[in-house]
């Protein structure tokens, strides 16, 4: 018989009232305090092994059951988040990428949240980035019309521009020319210390590591980031070894049950297959549904976004 699940998916939570960017896009510490008295009055907060062993058929989740998990590895997981679910006794699923975390790296992804937060408008981004394609003379760029026909698409979230420049930074335009393109506007708009910026805004190895030692559940995000669907199958399988290898490094079991959180919420057959060669038992995406467990396919279990709940 299937069992609900509610799978609550977090990215930036902090002070806004301190924080140098307040028009990124994430939730207030104050607010997720009411969120989880919110979840805590109509839910039982369960742990990530709980939904495995469910997964697996080994246990029975606690009814109307509710998952928290935390994307991206960011500091305020650890600063913020951390204290306040260990204050209250509730784990919660974080699934940070290798490289930020080891390797200091600031991700595309990042660069474009944080140019969009400190530009001026989206629309001057998305002139920005038609500007550079229209200035480039590579046999590998499609036309601005081609790339706005496929891109520039409103989402729950965000207007068709804010999509379009997301969209084109992080996954659409060559790597190597949205990667120059992102880094030069990241100077203009953010800082001129990637670095600095990148060891500020990630948690370190040691916080992740002591964080599993106090309860806390890693799972994979991937190394690097990347889409995981529009990657050849070397890179996936490169992909999903080297987070375990992370995750065993800071003592995070992966012998046989572990899970996987797909970045941007994209994945494939192909994907699905390493991971099951891998003994992965959960994976969750970003679509927008209760999940079913034992009904849906445990590599491929739907979440709601914070807001979609209470602030």
């Amino acid at each position: 018989m299937a069992q609900e699940l509610t799978i609550v998916m977090y990215h930036y939570v902090r002070n806004f009232a301190r924080t140098r960017y307040p028009r990124i896009k994430g939730l207030d510490v104050a607010g997720f305090r009411r969120q989880l008295d919110h979840l805590e009055a109509r839910h039982t907060i369960v742990r990530m092994e709980d939904v495995i062993e469910a997964s697996t058929g080994r246990r029975e989740l606690a009814p109307n059951a509710a998952l928290l998990t935390f994307d991206d590895g960011y500091a305020e997981h650890f600063d913020v988040v951390f204290p306040i679910l260990h204050e209250r006794g509730h784990q919660g699923s974080f699934f940070p990428p290798v490289a930020p975390v080891r390797d200091g790296t600031l991700l595309d992804v990042n660069r474009v949240h944080f140019v969009l937060a400190s530009a001026d408008s989206s629309d001057g981004l998305a002139t920005a980035v038609d500007q550079a394609i229209h200035a480039a003379e590579r046999d590998d760029l499609r036309t601005v019309a081609e790339y706005r026909a496929e891109w520039a698409h409103p989402n729950r979230f965000d207007d068709a521009e804010t999509i379009y420049v997301k969209r084109m930074l992080q996954t659409a335009l060559p790597p190597d020319f949205r990667t120059d393109l992102a880094r030069d506007l990241f100077e203009r708009f953010v800082s001129v210390d990637e670095a600095a910026f990148a060891a500020e805004l990630y948690l370190s190895e040691d916080q992740a590591r002591l964080m599993v030692s106090c309860g806390m559940y890693f799972g994979s995000h991937g190394v690097s980031h990347h889409w995981l669907n529009r990657v050849d199958r070397a890179t996936q399988q490169a992909e999903v070894d080297g987070s375990i290898e992370f995750l065993g490094d800071i003592g995070m079991p992966v012998a046989d049950h572990w899970a996987m959180c797909y970045p941007f919420g994209r994945w494939d057959e192909s994907l699905l297959e390493i991971l099951e060669a891998a003994d992965c038992s959960v994976g969750v995406t970003t679509e927008v549904a209760t999940a079913m467990v034992g009904d849906h396919n445990p590599l491929t279990l739907p979440r709601f976004d914070t807001n979609d709940f209470p602030q």
